[in-house]
């Protein structure tokens, strides 16, 4: 006879959550996944589940289940005054249940969602790589639906990892937020959203937080559709502020005034509808570097930066080296991004190359698309594309190139941002194309007086000291004049450069995130 789990009260919502659907936006699938991925990922770590398993996610309570077969199980999250067999039993440890025991849940004390998590997990199939409900598309989870009263969930064999102690968590509702630049060039609406409380909405749910109160005056308006993630802080029309949830969609029309740290999304599952919220602005900024080049820095470079750029083909880089860059980056948990260029590697793409516009673009979207299809062999998706050495100083001042490599990028995925020269042509125009822009600024790099870049031929262009560049980094982040900053990975001092930089941005009180992904 096979272990089931029965479903007696499904309460208002309980549905089976995993670890999030990555690696499938640019296709429209949503992450889904548990809400509060802290108490999910403390749940299964209590009984020594993998990371991956399937568990139950229960929204405000009211809930019961009954096992048919002897198990073990941990609670995390809300505390819902839960009962086995009546009596009272802790979160955050593993309990034993006999077979015939009712597991019941009354209304949260504090928070909103229970995870409910079963030594082994629950056994429904993997779709898309995650054993996730998705309730908007009707698949994943059980039968890709909330549960409901009768349902019999069978239960998984038990896992042979070793249990790790979890201690609840005091939460709050205060979410610490980065400006989103790159949507939302006006700062008005982004003070505003950070100057007042707010309440959630009783129209909240698993897609959005809907939040009530004093309606924000500026940027009322729609833009191109483009990327958004879970933490996302859209403007619609009526001023009210909405965060995305964890069933958002991929791609939205309203502009993206900020983004909620990925530290703090957790507790976007357990705000109580009417809770006061508030959101407290930090700064963030994005360090990139170009990688997959050949130099021997990059894996202590990727051990450092938010964004890879990664050589596909024209003035380096081939299968291997993409690969390879690809899986490290992952390991590591930097923002994936194209750096394609002139179709010179003999000149490692700093030469300057007379193409047509439709040339350009035949190959800048050949080098994308080859990076793009190993990025999806390893489960990832490229989150950006800039531009390599004579390719982005020409599109930075040049009409025609500059709209022939947004023209590509736009033409291979929209939701692709185009990074460039802070201030440039390059960006300007790949808006114009509806694309989302990361104004780039150089640490080790000398500018003009109008804000150009120093030639790399000329005296002095190049800084040299780890402890300038620094310096340099610094003041540029402070400016507010762009939202990522290149640490180049070929040169002699790569790595100590990065290091420097990384630090005293730190030190400064920086929040270092990818500014492509929108997710951090």
């Amino acid at each position: 006879m096979s272990e089931e789990l029965i479903v007696e009260r499904a309460g208002v919502q309980s549905l089976v959550v995993a670890a999030p659907r990555w690696g499938h936006r640019h296709e429209a699938v949503a992450w889904c996944g548990a809400f509060d991925r802290r108490a999910y990922d403390d749940a299964h770590a209590i009984l020594g589940n993998e990371a991956a398993a399937a568990a139950i996610e229960i929204a405000y309570g009211n809930a019961c289940v009954r096992f048919t077969s002897a198990r073990t199980f941990a609670l995390a999250g809300a505390d819902a005054d839960a009962r086995l067999d009546e009596e009272p039993i802790a979160a955050y440890r593993a309990i034993e249940a006999r077979a015939g025991s009712r597991l019941r849940f009354g209304l949260p004390r504090d928070g909103a969602r229970t995870i409910l998590a079963i030594a082994g997990g629950i056994a429904v199939p993997s779709v898309l790589g995650s054993r996730s409900t998705d309730l908007r598309s009707g698949f994943g989870g059980f039968q890709g639906r909330a549960l409901r009263d009768g349902d019999r969930l069978p239960l998984a064999a038990r896992g042979g990892q070793l249990p790790r102690a979890r201690e609840a968590v005091k939460r709050d509702a205060r979410f610490r937020v980065v400006r989103e630049r790159i949507h939302c060039r006006d700062a008005a609406a982004f003070t505003e959203l950070c100057s007042r409380p707010w309440r959630a909405s009783p129209q909240s749910d698993r897609m959005g937080v809907r939040c009530d109160g004093e309606p924000i005056r500026g940027e009322r308006r729609e833009i191109a559709t483009l990327a958004v993630f879970p933490g996302t802080i859209q403007l619609p029309p009526n001023g009210f502020p909405v965060v995305l949830g964890v069933d958002a969609q991929t791609t939205g029309g309203y502009p993206v005034i900020a983004s909620i740290l990925d530290e703090d999304l957790w507790k976007l599952g357990e705000l109580r509808l009417g809770e006061e919220i508030t959101f407290t602005p930090v700064q963030s900024i994005d360090l990139n570097a170009d990688l997959g080049e050949g130099s021997a820095d990059d894996a202590e470079l990727l051990e450092i930066v938010t964004s890879a750029n990664i050589a596909c083909g024209g003035h380096a880089g081939d299968e291997r080296s993409m690969r390879e860059t690809v899986r490290a980056a992952l390991r590591c948990g930097v923002a994936i991004g194209a750096h394609p260029s002139y179709p010179d590697r003999e000149g490692f793409g700093r030469r300057a190359m007379e193409f047509r516009s439709e040339s350009i673009v035949a190959f800048v979207t050949e080098q994308i698309a080859a990076l793009a299809r190993i990025a999806r062999d390893e489960g990832a998706s490229l989150t950006h594309v800039k531009p390599h050495g004579a390719l982005y100083n020409r599109s930075a001042v040049d009409v025609e190139t500059a709209d022939a490599v947004a023209g590509a990028v736009a033409g291979f995925d929209r939701n692709l941002a185009l990074v460039g020269l802070a201030g440039s042509l390059s960006t300007e125009r790949a808006r114009a194309f509806g694309l989302r822009t990361v104004e780039e600024l150089f640490a080790d790099r000398r500018y003009r007086n109008d804000g150009g870049l120093v030639a790399r031929g000329e005296p002095g262009a190049l800084i040299e000291s780890a402890e300038e560049a620094a310096d340099q980094a610094i003041a540029l982040a402070r400016s507010g004049r762009g939202e990522s900053i290149c640490l180049h990975g070929d040169g002699a001092n790569a790595s100590a450069f990065a290091r420097a930089v990384r630090q005293r941005l730190l030190e400064a009180g920086f929040v270092l995130r990818s500014a492509a992904s929108l997710d951090g």
